[in-house]
């Protein structure tokens, strides 16, 4: 699947750790506070797909790539939305 350049799998790719994190979170109970930081485990997703999208786009992958920062951009949007209402 990673083999073909898609943007659909980049969406899926990207969507994936912030839904790990998010699960964590949300379903689980933990509240990501590590060292005082809150809500580190949404942090390390975005860099985790920050660091998705620095390999995708040197491997001249540039659609997954878009996918991946399409996904990262709406889980922040969303992370910032569902935060400001709570």
């Amino acid at each position: 699947m990673l083999n073909k350049d898609r943007f659909i799998t980049g969406v899926l790719l990207g969507v994936t750790f912030p839904s790990i994190a998010a699960f964590f979170v949300e379903v689980l109970g933990y509240d990501g506070e590590i060292l005082g930081k809150k809500h580190l485990l949404y942090i390390a997703s975005v860099v985790i797909n920050l660091l998705l999208l620095r390999f995708f786009f040197r491997t001249d992958r540039p659609e997954i790539a878009r996918g991946i920062i399409f996904s990262t951009f709406i889980s922040a949007l969303l992370f910032v939305i569902l935060n400001r209402i709570s």
